[in-house]
């Protein structure tokens, strides 16, 4: 099998995003917290605009949340008007390339607002859990 850089960063950034904001400065998992390698498949453009037209143009869906997971790398979600449809895509960038790669999609099948929704009142409580939070 040939060797996937970008699916292995993509599987890292994901976990490490994850794990950077939960555990914030212990950056130890919990010990019931197991690591597994997967194989996926991803879909990768060489653009940012190239990733947004096809989007546009096949699923009218348009960007509306994005993170940095670093300097050169970060996440956008995308959804359409009646949240019928959404992906997920991790952008990384570096001196010689950049690559903006689908990494999940969903589909509600025309029921609206089932694949993206953002909770209008979310409550944060402190951490339960010794070292974990901020």
């Amino acid at each position: 099998m040939k060797p996937r850089p970008f699916l292995n960063f993509v599987i890292a950034a994901l976990l490490g995003g994850f794990f950077m904001s939960a555990l914030a400065e212990d950056r130890t998992p919990p010990d019931d917290v197991t690591m597994h390698s997967v194989q996926i498949q991803i879909y990768c453009v060489p653009t940012m605009q190239r990733m947004m037209g096809l989007l546009l143009e096949k699923f009218s869906e348009v960007p509306v949340a994005m993170g940095m997971l670093n300097q050169n790398d970060s996440w956008l979600i995308t959804t359409n008007r009646d949240a019928t449809t959404s992906s997920i895509l991790i952008a990384k960038r570096n001196k010689e390339e950049t690559s903006v790669c689908l990494v999940w999609s969903g589909d509600s099948q025309g029921v609206p607002g089932l694949t993206f929704s953002l909770n209008p009142s979310p409550q944060f409580p402190e951490p339960e859990i010794e070292g974990f939070g901020t």
